[in-house]
């Protein structure tokens, strides 16, 4: 006949505590990759280039080291639009990457090694000149040994478009860091003084399995 068995009561006490920290540990991994991909990146500040403020109705021009906030102007220059000029992506003031040569920012970025990283922002063109596709790219470089990096061509069609409704589209890559600093830049390609215009650049932790699947 077989006889039952029963559990003492330490061991009793011992398989409840075990559930419990069994439970704490499931909930924990449920909650972090939501509380991951939306806690801003620290140290990344003035995506929509609110900073400093360009007259109403006008732009400033800003040339290689030149100070845009937290960006830095690292080659030719760019122009720095006021509210009024023509329509933000968000807020008053958004950036043409060129001024009347084409123009490179850049920014340092606060990263955890192997963490997944999505870069937001809109893409807009320049629609006073030509040519009508305003060209450029964003990349994401490493500052780690070889500095590889990662990069998005940028391309848009100004045909159509004016001040009050430049058309934004918005655009967006993933990078896994590799180092404990990244350097997020932004060039002009385009040439002839009317170039590529961006705003509302955001730059937020992903999910891991977004920058395993290929979902760039």
């Amino acid at each position: 006949m077989a006889v039952p068995l029963t559990a003492g009561p330490r061991v009793a006490r011992w398989l409840t505590a075990l559930s419990a920290a069994g439970a704490l540990t499931l909930c924990m991994a449920a909650t972090r990759p939501a509380q991951d991909r939306h806690t801003p990146v620290p140290l990344f500040a003035n995506g929509g280039f609110e900073s400093p403020v360009a007259p109403a109705n006008n732009f400033t021009r800003l040339g290689a080291g030149s100070a845009l906030g937290e960006w830095k102007v690292t080659g030719g220059n760019v122009d720095l639009i006021g509210a009024g000029f023509w329509q933000a992506a968000e807020g008053n003031q958004s950036l043409d990457l060129e001024g009347d040569i084409p123009g490179t920012i850049e920014q340092p970025i606060a990263t955890r090694f192997g963490g997944c990283y999505t870069v937001n922002f809109w893409l807009a063109g320049n629609p006073d000149g030509g040519p009508a596709i305003k060209r450029g790219y964003a990349r994401v470089t490493q500052n780690a040994i070889g500095h590889p990096f990662i990069q998005k061509t940028l391309a848009f069609d100004t045909t159509g478009k004016t001040r009050a409704d430049l058309g934004y589209v918005q655009q967006r890559f993933r990078f896994r860091a590799l180092a404990p600093t990244v350097t997020l830049t932004f060039t002009s390609i385009t040439g002839g003084g009317y170039g590529p215009v961006i705003d509302a650049v955001s730059v937020i932790p992903a999910h891991p399995l977004d920058c395993r699947s290929g979902r760039f």
